[in-house]
């Protein structure tokens, strides 16, 4: 679905190593780590927003798989995320998953399904003691990790689109995908 959206690339700077950094706000790490933790046993999903290789937003959704071993996001609400994404001016540039059992690398299915070469691909591990959350583009199935750089002065927009999550909290009628946006 995802190859249906490519962007034009804009121009970066490289890191020190000639790799791409990717840029997150803390608060958004933090929000995208919680949300894969609330989702275990089961893989989290979500999307990544923003200008280059900088977040600014990451909208939680729903995996349609409701599985510990594959994820895609729920396509309406990815409908919805590229629909803000035009009218504020930003670009889908990543998509993020959990692994709840294996290292933040990406499986051989993770590689196969990898259709949007501009995307980046984070994985948030949560296998060891800690989350661990690395990015990685994946082109022609060719990996390449960059470095994730986490932004303590930046602030982003968190969106938690989990209509599942709500209606079994019994905070939403299911199929309701309005947005919670928090900004600490």
């Amino acid at each position: 679905m995802f190859s249906l959206f490519g962007k034009k690339k804009r121009p970066e700077g490289p890191s020190l190593d000639g790799r791409r950094r990717l840029c997150v706000p803390e608060m958004l790490y933090k929000r995208i780590i919680n949300h894969c933790g609330e989702e275990k046993p089961l893989e989290a999903c979500g999307l990544l927003v923003g200008v280059g290789s900088h977040v600014v937003g990451a909208y939680a959704t729903d995996n349609q798989h409701r599985s510990p071993v594959v994820y895609q996001a729920d396509e309406r609400q990815v409908l919805q995320v590229l629909r803000e994404c035009q009218s504020n001016r930003q670009d889908l540039i990543g998509i993020y998953h959990s692994h709840v059992r294996t290292p933040a690398e990406p499986s051989q299915t993770d590689i196969d399904q990898a259709t949007w070469p501009e995307a980046y691909y984070v994985i948030v591990s949560l296998a060891g003691r800690r989350p661990v959350m690395r990015a990685w583009r994946i082109i022609d199935r060719h990996v390449t990790e960059h470095p994730v750089l986490v932004m303590k002065e930046t602030a982003g927009q968190w969106h938690d689109l989990r209509a599942a999550v709500r209606a079994a909290r019994g905070d939403a009628p299911p199929g309701d995908t309005t947005r919670r946006s928090d900004i600490d």
